[in-house]
């Protein structure tokens, strides 16, 4: 399964690909540092096994404005989004819902968690692609 990280913080990417090799799990990462680097791109490592978690704060293109994007194209609008971030604002979180997403994570602290949520990442959604 392709998970597609889009994240302008590289640390980010570094700890879930850390994590990804502790781990016996299915997944490959696949890192995009903008929107702008992903929208030309994501048709072509998009697939029906991909989930894309997505940040919601990025500089020039919004986590929200990439997840419009996305869920308005009628080739990735089943792709599954889960929204990635700090914030636990109610407001920021009913606006992802709102706009399509189909989960929200607070981004985990640590390796040890990073793990065990790409752990049951992959379990939840290999499960869902089963059926």
């Amino acid at each position: 399964m392709n998970l597609i990280l889009v994240d302008d913080d590289p640390d980010e990417a570094y700890i879930l690909k850390q994590a990804l090799t502790q781990i016996d799990e299915a997944l490959d990462l696949i890192y995009f540092e903008s929107g702008d680097s992903l929208l030309p791109a994501i048709k072509s490592v998009a697939d029906k096994k991909s989930v894309v978690l997505l940040d919601l704060n990025m500089p020039h293109y919004s986590g929200i404005d990439l997840l419009k994007n996305i869920k308005k194209d009628t080739k990735l609008n089943n792709t599954p989004v889960i929204m990635y971030s700090n914030s636990s604002s109610p407001q920021d979180i009913q606006k992802c819902y709102d706009n399509g997403a189909n989960s929200y994570v607070k981004k985990p602290q640590g390796l040890g968690d990073t793990k065990e949520f790409l752990s049951v990442l992959s379990n939840y959604w290999q499960r869902i692609n089963k059926t």
